[in-house]
């Protein structure tokens, strides 16, 4: 529960809502458009921790001495890697451009993995494992480029959702069998795509933050704490205490936006690799905050109703 008890002055409940947060300045002396945020916080640095042991951890338990195999899997982790890198460059307001010698690897990057075509005689199977997980990872670096090639130090260009529904989506979830926990290159297999995942929501992440603002029936609906003087949330990015922030909120069927200048006076890791991010509404204005309290009002009216007489 995100809930930890009313506050002096107004009514807390925990509800749904439609939400966007973003820092109210961004970086400044940037090279390149960064919101402020910090899209790799303790919880996401933990989780890309975890998931690299586990794909070094399975692939010392493959039974084979090939060595190619195990040279395969070492580029593709550096790739990914790599892709990551250049998101905490972004994140800092440091463009991959700004150095040469960078910016060429990262579009060298963009031929793919280059020890993977013997497979396709020796293990086509294996081969056609690692094709999927490449399809994905070029896709983004291709919007990851793109981005970059065109953004400025006052303009972040996003082409607009990345894609999804990728072949390696739906086999990570035949991966996930029980069944199937005990066969060292299937599990590799599996880690390597969920760490793969960790530095892809990222990039989502950022993406979206550049994008949704302008969007609010897409933002996804998230259980928050609520009150007419703020709100507290889980979110997988951070910022600093006390720093200036932008909160929306949207509550479609009124097809109202409510804009409240918010001070991040709580921040947290807690479990499941997230962050519990508290903000305090500043000055609000009297009309929005007596909307929010009348939607506050209504949902513990909703909730009441549906209790079992």
């Amino acid at each position: 529960m995100l809930n930890k008890g009313n506050g002096r002055r107004f009514h807390r409940v925990d509800m749904p809502i439609r939400y966007f947060i973003t820092p109210s300045s961004p970086i400044r002396d940037r090279e390149i458009y960064a919101t402020g945020a910090n899209y790799f916080p303790e919880s996401t640095l933990k989780l890309i921790e975890t998931k690299k042991n586990l794909i070094l951890h399975s692939i010392q338990k493959i039974q084979t001495n090939d060595l190619a195999l195990k040279t395969i899997f070492t580029e593709i982790l550096e790739g990914i890697e790599f892709f990551g890198n250049c998101l905490k460059d972004i994140t800092n307001g440091k463009s991959p451009k700004s150095d040469l010698n960078y910016w060429i690897q990262l579009k060298e990057s963009q031929k793919g993995f280059k020890h993977i075509t013997p497979l396709e005689k020796t293990s086509p199977k294996t081969f056609h494992y690692i094709k999927m997980i490449e399809q994905k990872y070029l896709t983004y670096l291709e919007y990851l480029v793109e981005s970059i090639e065109n953004s400025s130090p006052s303009h972040f260009f996003i082409r607009g959702r990345l894609p999804s529904g990728f072949k390696i989506d739906e086999l990570l979830l035949t991966f996930q069998n029980p069944k199937l926990k005990k066969i060292p290159l299937i599990q590799s297999f599996l880690h390597l795509t969920e760490f793969m995942e960790t530095y892809l929501k990222v990039f989502q992440r950022i993406n979206n933050d550049n994008y949704l603002k302008q969007f609010p029936k897409e933002w996804p609906i998230k259980e928050s704490n609520v009150s007419a003087g703020g709100l507290a949330v889980f979110m997988s990015k951070g910022f600093r205490l006390y720093s200036k922030v932008d909160a929306f909120l949207y509550f479609e069927p009124e097809n109202k936006l409510l804009s409240f200048d918010g001070t991040v006076v709580g921040f947290r890791t807690v479990k499941n690799f997230q962050e519990r991010i508290a903000i305090n509404f500043e000055f609000p204005s009297g009309h929005d905050q007596m909307f929010l309290q009348q939607e506050i009002q209504k949902h513990e009216v909703e909730e009441c109703m549906d209790l079992p007489l």
